[in-house]
């Protein structure tokens, strides 16, 4: 097999997808095969590991952005450029109801607002990066896959850019209008009075974690009183928890479920904020922009079981452009389980 058919099956495998006239499990299997020729042993491996990490890059720099733009496309503004390259935005220009505002980081990881005079700016980008240990032996023996140490790489990219649109939506927050923000336990009407404010803007859709939409619960038609009957709820929210664990829709606005994963095997902490939901226009100028600079960078270690620990990092960078046509509820009654040393905040 040679490296251009391998690098054309690996692709198939990381993805997840097969040509037609072929299975997943053929897919897979070649898979293993063409490995095999590769790194039948472990000298082999190391002379054609380079090859194979050009894969493995491949194919996340391919996954990658689809995942980030499935995953925050409906309210983030995402652009992949090349190395070096300099990724600007440009703001719509036009009536305006206020002053627009573009908050990103800046160096040693403070966030900077300021306002914006020009019509294009540009969003900086810098490194993050996760790993994956590779079993040498267990990945010739078909037990692990190629497709399941990018998927690993990969779920953790994404989680850094997770991070830095939290990062920035806080640092947001901080100059934010009063009236855009509420702290307290769940109050419905108090969603309401943000979903107004938005409103304003444009049709709201509120984004939060599932811990966030399940202590929502069914919004109350007639709502309880004290020493007397419970109250009478919307049979669509009672349906939707039924099927689905939440309910999807809020006096009208849409709720759109953010991906939420924990940090460790502990299962302790987050990467996302639980008690934090945020509440955007639709069909607007979308507030957060997000860049993916250059390919993914990756190295190596060799653990002294003979393993392979492979690290991955790449260039990204965030920026919030407004601060004024969305809000953002802080439900206090939750745990903030989101992991601190990552957030450093």
């Amino acid at each position: 097999m040679t490296l251009k058919e391998f690098r054309d099956i690996a692709l198939q495998a990381a993805k997840g997808t097969a040509p037609e006239t072929f299975s997943m499990n053929e897919v897979n299997a070649a898979f293993i095969d063409g490995l095999k020729e590769l790194a039948g042993s472990y000298n082999q491996f190391m002379k054609n590991r380079y090859d194979i990490y050009d894969i493995i890059i491949e194919s996340i720099d391919q996954i990658l952005p689809k995942n980030v733009i499935d995953a925050l496309g409906s309210f983030a503004e995402v652009k992949v450029v090349g190395q070096g390259d300099k990724a600007m935005f440009r703001r719509k220009l036009g009536r305006q109801r206020a002053k627009k505002f573009l908050t990103q980081v800046g160096l040693s990881g403070v966030y900077e607002t300021f306002r914006l005079d020009a019509d294009t700016f540009e969003v900086s980008a810098h490194a993050v990066g996760g790993g994956a240990t590779i079993d040498f032996e267990r990945m010739l023996d078909g037990a692990e896959s190629l497709a399941e140490v990018v998927g690993i790489v990969t779920e953790g990219l994404e989680n850094a850019v997770y991070i830095e649109v939290q990062k920035a939506l806080v640092a947001a927050a901080a100059v934010m209008p009063e009236t855009n923000i509420e702290s307290g336990s769940w109050d419905a009407e108090e969603m309401v009075r943000l979903l107004t404010t938005v409103r304003a803007y444009g049709s709201p859709v509120i984004y939060a974690c599932p811990e966030f939409i399940a202590a929502m619960g069914p919004d109350a038609i007639v709502a309880p009183m004290t020493n007397a009957a419970q109250g009478i709820y919307s049979p669509k929210d009672i349906d939707a928890i039924h099927d689905y664990g939440f309910i999807n829709t809020f006096r009208g606005a849409p709720i759109v479920q953010l991906p939420q994963s924990f940090v460790d095997e502990s299962n302790t902490e987050t990467y996302v904020n639980p008690r934090l939901a945020y509440i955007f226009p639709g069909g607007q100028e979308k507030v957060v922009k997000v860049v993916l600079e250059g390919a993914t960078q990756i190295r190596d270690h060799e653990n002294k079981d003979n393993s392979m620990e492979v690290f991955a990092w790449k260039k990204m960078g965030c920026a919030i452009l407004t601060h004024h046509n969305w809000a953002i509820y802080e439900n206090t009654s939750l745990t903030d389980t989101s992991a601190k040393d990552i957030y450093g905040f």
